[in-house]
C-alpha cells in the first residue's frame, strides 16, 4: 500500500507530568536542542526507537498495552444510540494520524487507511450492561487481551461500550454487525479472574457510584504502547469528549464522508537528537558500570537486607479449566493451605522478595481507587506547606505501601522483620518531555491546557529511576522532599540515556549487538514501584455538578493505566493517577504472579491510608505513623 502524506492539521495528545516543575531548570538545556539541524534517525512516519521495541513483542508475550475507562452520563433529555456513539469515535479518530494508521512491517511507518472519517476502521464492541461492576470485568479483558499486529486492516487500537439493555445494538442493524472481537481467537489467553475484594469499602476504595436514574454508559478505549504514551492515550480521550453534547448526539447528519482524516505525522522525539560520541560515551560508562559493576538487586533489597527464603503463600491457580463466568469474588485467604498449589522456591542465588518472587508473567489485576476534590485539595495544600509537590507525595505513598507489604509477608512467614524487610526501595516515575516539541510554549509560560504539544498522540515519555531509604522511622515529608529533588536532578540523566539509545540505533553493528544482549524479562519487577501521574486537569467537558443547562456530558468516573505483565514492567506495582476537576482517580496494577491477593490488599489499604493521614501529619511524622 503506497503511503499518504497529504498536508493535514495534526490535533493530538495532553501532556501533563510529574516531572512539570523542571522547565527553569531545563530551559537551557533544551533551548540547544534545534531540529532544523538534526539528522532524522527513523522516517517521519515512522515508529520511534523504543515504540518498536513495543512493536515487535514476541506473539507469544504479552504486549505493553494502555487502557482509560469513562463513564460517561448524558445530558438531560438525550438519548447515547450505539451508531451515534461508533461516529464520535470515529470523529476522534480522524483527528489523531496515528489512530487512523496502520503499522507497515517492513519500515515500521505508519500508513493512513483513508482519506475520510466515514470509511475509517475501527474496532468496537457492545456488552451489555447487567451490574454496576461488569465494567472492571470487561477493563481486565482489555488491559491483558494483545493485538493482532499481522492484521493490517485494523488498528492497534480499539473501543468497548458498555451500555443498558435498551440501548443495546438490534440484531442485524449495520452497526451492530460490524463490531469487532478483541482478539483472534488463537491470540486470546486468559489465566485468572480479578483476585481481589471488589466489594471492599474504606477511604479511596468505593468508586463513586451514578445517580439511580442517571443515564449512562461506559466505554474504554485501549492502545497498543507503541502508538503513544500514556498523556496520548488521556488526549484521545479529551477529544472524544469534546464532541460529546447535545448538538452531536442529535445532529440529523455528522457529515463524516467530509471530515478529513489527518494527514500529518506528529513529530518523532528520536528525531529530535543527533548525539556525537563525545555526548554519549560519559552516559554509556556511567550505564556500563551502574549495570556491571553492582551486584544485582531486586525490589530494593540490599547486600545489608537480604530477602526471605519461604516460599510463602503459593499463587492463585493460574491454568484454571473452568469457563470465565462474570465477576469472581476475592479468594478466601483462611482457606486451608494445603488445598492450594504450592510456589516453588526461588533460586538460592536469586536475591528475592520471596513470596514476591516473579515466576514469569500471569494475569494484570487492577485495582480503582478514588479521592474526591475536597481530600485532594487539602493534601495538596499540606504538601505546598511542607515545600514539595503531589508528585512526590505519591510516590512516597506507594513506597510506604510496599512497605507495608513487605512487612506483612514477612510476619506471615515468620521471618525476622530487623533483617527480611529492606531498607531502601527502588522507584520510577514516568515523565513527559513534550515541551522540548517544536510547537510547545510550555517554556515560555503557556497555558498546559491549550498547548499543542500537548495534543499530540505519540511517543513523548521518559522516565527517572532512583532509590530512597525508607524505614518505619523515616520522618515522612522529609522522604517527599528528597524524592522532588531526585526527580528534578534525574531529568538530565534521563536525556542522557535516550541520547546513549540514538546513538546505537544510528550505528546498525552497535546496535544489534546491544539487541542481543537486552533480556527484558530480567529487568521486569525491579523497583517496588512505577507512577504514572498524568497531572490535574481541567474536565474537558461539563463538571459533574454542572447545571442541566450544560448540553455537554458528564464523568462520573474515569482512570487509566498500564498493564504490569509484561516482559520489562518494571514496578512490582504500577500506579496510574489521573487528576479531573480536583478528582483524583488511581488505577493500581499488578502481575498475578508476582502479587499474591493478600499482599495486594495490603497494599491498597495501606497506599489510601497514607494518603489520608498525609493530609493531617505534622513535620515529624513518620512511616510507621502513616502504615500501622
Amino acid at each position: 500500500m503506497s503511503q499518504l502524506l497529504t498536508p493535514s492539521g495534526a490535533h493530538n495528545s495532553k501532556s501533563a507530568s510529574i516531572a512539570g516543575s523542571t522547565k527553569s531548570r531545563t530551559a537551557s538545556l533544551l533551548s540547544n536542542w534545534s531540529t532544523s539541524s538534526q539528522r532524522s534517525v527513523v522516517e517521519s512516519n515512522g515508529l520511534s526507537i523504543t515504540e518498536r521495541f513495543f512493536f515487535k513483542t514476541a506473539p507469544d508475550k504479552q504486549q505493553v498495552l494502555m487502557c482509560i475507562a469513562l463513564r460517561v452520563r448524558m445530558p438531560k433529555d438525550t438519548d447515547a444510540s450505539p451508531a451515534r456513539i461508533v461516529d464520535l469515535v470515529r470523529i476522534a479518530q480522524a483527528k489523531h494520524y496515528r489512530l487512523s494508521s496502520w503499522v507497515d512491517h517492513s519500515t515500521l511507518g505508519a500508513v493512513p487507511f483513508c482519506d475520510k472519517a466515514k470509511d475509517l476502521p475501527t474496532n468496537y464492541r457492545f456488552l451489555e450492561r447487567k451490574n454496576d461492576q461488569d465494567w472492571m470485568e470487561v477493563y481486565h479483558d482489555e488491559i491483558n487481551t494483545n493485538f493482532d499486529t499481522d492484521d493490517v486492516t485494523r488498528p492497534l487500537w480499539r473501543t468497548s461500550i458498555i451500555l443498558p439493555k435498551e440501548w443495546m445494538p438490534a440484531p442485524g442493524t449495520e452497526v451492530f454487525e460490524k463490531q469487532t472481537p478483541i482478539v483472534p481467537i488463537h491470540r486470546l489467553k486468559k489465566d485468572n479472574p480479578i483476585y481481589y475484594d471488589r466489594n471492599a469499602t474504606g477511604f479511596g476504595l468505593t468508586i463513586p457510584a451514578s445517580a439511580p436514574d442517571a443515564k449512562t454508559f461506559d466505554i474504554m478505549f485501549t492502545f497498543h504502547h507503541c502508538l503513544g504514551d500514556g498523556l496520548s492515550m488521556f488526549a484521545f480521550a479529551r477529544t472524544f469528549l469534546e464532541c460529546t453534547d447535545s448538538t452531536h448526539f442529535k445532529a440529523e447528519d455528522l457529515k463524516l464522508d467530509q471530515i478529513e482524516v489527518s494527514k500529518t505525522p506528529p513529530p518523532v522525539l528520536d528525531n529530535l537528537f543527533d548525539p556525537n560520541v563525545l555526548e554519549v560515551v560519559p552516559a554509556a560508562m556511567g550505564m556500563a558500570f551502574k549495570a556491571l559493576g553492582k551486584k544485582k538487586k531486586r525490589l530494593g533489597h540490599s547486600d545489608e537486607n537480604p530477602s526471605p527464603t519461604s516460599p510463602g503463600l503459593p499463587l492463585p491457580e493460574s491454568n484454571s479449566k473452568k469457563p470465565f463466568a462474570g465477576p469472581t469474588p476475592s479468594p478466601d485467604l483462611d482457606d486451608d493451605e494445603e488445598k492450594r498449589p504450592s510456589r516453588p522456591p526461588s533460586p538460592p542465588d536469586q536475591i528475592t522478595m520471596g513470596p514476591l518472587t516473579k515466576t514469569g508473567t500471569g494475569h494484570t489485576n487492577v485495582r480503582f481507587m478514588h479521592f474526591n476534590t475536597d481530600f485532594t485539595n487539602t493534601l495538596r495544600k499540606r504538601a505546598k506547606v511542607e515545600k514539595t509537590s503531589m508528585a512526590a507525595v505519591l510516590v512516597v505513598a506507594s513506597l510506604a505501601a510496599c512497605r507495608a507489604v513487605f512487612v506483612h509477608g514477612v510476619k506471615r512467614d515468620g521471618g525476622d522483620l530487623t533483617k527480611q524487610v529492606p531498607k531502601n526501595q527502588g522507584w520510577v516515575v514516568t515523565n513527559s518531555i513534550r515541551h522540548i516539541l517544536p510547537q510547545s510554549k510550555l517554556l515560555q509560560g503557556g497555558d498546559r491546557e491549550t498547548d499543542e504539544a500537548l495534543k499530540v498522540f505519540g511517543g513523548y515519555a521518559g522516565s527517572v529511576s532512583n532509590n530512597l531509604k525508607i524505614t518505619d522511622d523515616s520522618l515522612i515529608w522529609d522522604r517527599c522532599r528528597h524524592i522532588k529533588r531526585s526527580i528534578l536532578t534525574s531529568f538530565r540523566s534521563s536525556i542522557q540515556r535516550m541520547k546513549v539509545a540514538n546513538y546505537a540505533y544510528r550505528h546498525p553493528k552497535l546496535w544489534k549487538a546491544a539487541e542481543k544482549r537486552i533480556d527484558l524479562s530480567k529487568l521486569s519487577r525491579m523497583f517496588s514501584c512505577e507512577v504514572a501521574n498524568l497531572g490535574a486537569w481541567e474536565y474537558p467537558c461539563a463538571t459533574p455538578d454542572a447545571p442541566d443547562s450544560d448540553d455537554r456530558v458528564r464523568l462520573d468516573y474515569f482512570g487509566g493505566g498500564l498493564n504490569a505483565s509484561f516482559d520489562g514492567s518494571r514496578g512490582l506495582f504500577s500506579v496510574g493517577i489521573i487528576t479531573l476537576g480536583g478528582n483524583m482517580n488511581v488505577f493500581v496494577c499488578y502481575d498475578t504472579k508476582s502479587v499474591l491477593p493478600d499482599e495486594a490488599e495490603v497494599f491498597f489499604k495501606s497506599f489510601a491510608q497514607t494518603l489520608e493521614r498525609m493530609s493531617e501529619a505534622g513535620r515529624k511524622a513518620t512511616v510507621a505513623d502513616m502504615i500501622y
